[in-house]
C-alpha cells in the first residue's frame, strides 16, 4: 500500500477489540482460515506486529489488525516470526515466500537417491537397554563358571554386550529391554 491509497486507522480499546474479533469470527463462521476447524473460544484477533516484516511500509502497518484465528496459530506464527529474526533468514528471503516454498518442499521433495535411502547419523537407532529383571533371570541360572563372565549390571544403561548375548543364548533365554 502507498501512503496515497493510506486508509484510515481506528485505535481499539479491550471493548471495541472483543467486539471486532466476535464479529469477525462470526462471519467466518467461527472458522480459523489456518487450520479450517471451529476455533471454539480460542478465537485471537492477530496483529501485524512491525518489527517482524520486510514491508516497506512497516510504520504504518504496525499494530494493524489482520483477522481473527486460533489462539495456538496465533502463538506459532508469533514464533516463526521470532525464529526468522533470529537465525538471521529475514534477510535472505520474507515470511510468505519462504513458507509457501517450505510447503513446497516438503510435499514436493524427493528422496535423493531412488536406489539407496540414507539415514542422517542423528536418527541413527538407539541400543536397546537390558532389563533388570532380564539380567536378573540369567544372573539365576548361571553356572559360578559363567557367573564370574558376567559383567555388572549398569542401571538403566546395561547394553546387550557380546558376552551377556553368549550368555542369554547359552542359557537359551530371551532378554528383555525397556521400550
Amino acid at each position: 500500500m502507498t501512503k496515497t491509497n493510506q486508509k484510515p486507522k481506528i485505535q481499539l480499546d479491550a471493548k471495541s477489540l472483543k467486539e471486532l474479533r466476535e464479529n469477525w469470527a462470526k462471519e467466518q463462521d467461527n472458522i480459523c482460515p489456518i487450520l479450517q476447524i471451529d476455533m471454539g473460544d480460542n478465537s485471537v484477533l492477530d496483529h501485524f506486529h512491525g518489527n517482524k516484516s520486510d514491508n516497506s511500509d512497516i510504520d504504518y502497518f504496525k499494530g494493524c489488525v489482520r483477522g481473527v484465528i486460533h489462539s495456538r496459530v496465533n502463538a506459532f506464527e508469533g514464533k516463526l516470526s521470532n525464529a526468522l529474526i533470529r537465525t538471521g533468514v529475514r534477510d535472505l528471503i520474507n515470511l510468505p515466500t519462504l513458507l509457501r516454498n517450505l510447503a513446497d518442499y516438503y510435499e514436493y521433495n524427493r528422496l535423493h537417491s531412488e536406489d539407496v535411502l540414507y539415514i542422517h547419523p542423528s536418527e541413527k537407532p538407539k541400543e536397546p537397554i537390558l532389563t533388570k529383571s532380564s539380567y536378573n533371570e540369567l544372573k539365576k541360572v548361571l553356572s559360578e563358571k559363567d557367573l564370574k563372565k558376567l559383567p555388572l549390571y549398569k542401571a538403566k544403561k546395561q547394553k546387550l554386550t557380546k558376552v551377556l548375548q553368549e550368555l542369554f543364548e547359552k542359557y537359551n533365554l530371551e532378554p528383555q529391554f525397556y521400550k
